[in-house]
């Protein structure tokens, strides 16, 4: 059950979206344009095990409808569109994200925003494909998605391979002295094990010994069982492929079990998420994790200008820092609307032609689509947890503070 508070953001949120928010048994009403609007579907995670997350990608879009009408709305055909974002609960589960995007679809909405995860959005991808819509995805990061041969599903993110593979890379290249042996812990859903797979990958190439992975269920907050698997192991690192709450589950319990890596730890997708440092409090000192962008990613755009005014609108409307979900979201939005400006259209297949042909600069870095839909040009940041805030470490050249590591001087 969501708090009051949530609650009411969520009405907020609805209110300013100029479009009723449902449950999943509603049926948004109108087309993918009408009169003076582009009509835009989202099925997001506001319930359920991905609300978190969910609902920083509600802000993203959200903010994104908001800077896009400042300015008048899209250029389209002549006249200026606003947008208009339909947002549906599909509750973090993968059916009914599906079944959402088949509602859009009987109501004419063509045009669509993914769900927050990698299950959600690979449900979504095919019924976006039967149905002939689009769908720019903001947050479906696993590379087994973009294998099968879809056409109309472009993910403005780095795929889940680079996730673990950018804090090995930053390890290998920062970390003095530069640790031995490290050990993945992973929890079983798909996008964790692709990022497993290429972290391991990644790893084998650095030169470090790569000891065996370790695999819990996906959404646990026990992992203890797999930390007194490796702890006799010693490894230098433990990198986990998790979301927030087993990467919450693997710094707290590794403590309590004495498991202490001498190298220290480093998570994808948890340590840049700030309830991650608020709930651990000390313990997340020193965390690393991957991020899809940060307040230094270069580039900038005609409607959020660079990342650090990104980063204050988002402080400005929500009240908190700008994180990555924000951001990821905000440039799915932002790719299909510059689509359908270049289009000169809202059909679906000439927004979806100028998708495919799109190659601009954003805050959020390159937006580039390959022939498969993934945005490979676009590299990941690793950040780390310093004096509780998540800070830009690598790579170099975008790098907010020193790399801190044992035996490192900051």
């Amino acid at each position: 059950m969501r708090s009051g508070s949530a609650v009411l953001a969520s009405t907020v949120a609805c209110s300013l979206a100029l479009a009723a928010c449902g449950s999943k048994g509603e049926a948004p009403s109108g087309g993918s344009s009408g009169g003076d609007t582009l009509v835009i579907g989202a099925s997001l995670s506001l319930t359920g095990a991905l609300a978190r997350e969910g609902k920083l990608t509600q802000e993203g879009y959200q903010l994104c409808q908001d800077r896009v009408n400042a300015a008048g709305g899209v250029p389209v055909g002549g006249k200026k569109l606003k947008l208009a974002i339909q947002f549906q609960d599909d509750t973090s589960k993968p059916d009914t994200a599906a079944q959402l995007v088949d509602q859009f679809n009987d109501k004419g909405v063509k045009l669509i925003l993914a769900s927050y995860g990698s299950a959600n959005t690979e449900a979504q991808a095919a019924v976006i494909e039967r149905n002939g819509q689009v769908m720019v995805d903001s947050a479906g990061a696993d590379n087994k998605i973009f294998s099968k041969g879809y056409k109309r599903t472009f993910a403005v993110l780095s795929p889940a391979t680079e996730y673990a593979s950018s804090i090995v890379k930053s390890i290998a290249e920062l970390a003095q002295p530069k640790p031995k042996t490290v050990v993945f812990l992973s929890a079983d859903d798909g996008f964790s094990k692709t990022v497993t797979e290429g972290g391991m990958k990644t790893a084998q190439e650095q030169g470090f010994t790569v000891q065996s992975p370790q695999y819990f269920k996906s959404g646990t907050s026990d992992v203890s069982s797999s930390l007194i698997k490796v702890k006799g192991q010693r490894p230098d690192v433990i990198i986990g492929s998790v979301h927030l709450v087993e990467g919450i589950a693997i710094v707290k319990q590794a403590k309590e079990l004495g498991v202490v890596p001498a190298g220290g730890f480093g998570e994808t997708v948890a340590p840049p998420t700030p309830d991650f440092a608020k709930t651990l409090g000390p313990q997340a000192e020193n965390v690393l994790g991957s991020s899809q962008w940060t307040p230094s990613t270069k580039g900038e755009d005609k409607y959020f200008g660079n990342a650090q005014q990104y980063s204050a609108d988002i402080k400005a409307k929500f009240g908190h820092d700008a994180e990555y979900h924000d951001a990821e979201a905000s440039a799915a939005c932002l790719a299909l609307t510059l689509a359908a400006e270049a289009a000169g259209d809202t059909s679906p297949d000439k927004v979806r032609d100028a998708l495919a042909g799109l190659d601009t600069t954003s805050f959020f870095g390159k937006i580039k689509f390959d022939a498969t839909g993934q945005n490979v040009y676009k590299p990941m940041s690793v950040i780390q947890i310093q004096q509780g805030r998540a800070v830009t470490v690598w790579p170099a050249d975008a790098a907010q503070a020193k790399l801190v590591w044992p035996g490192t001087t900051p």
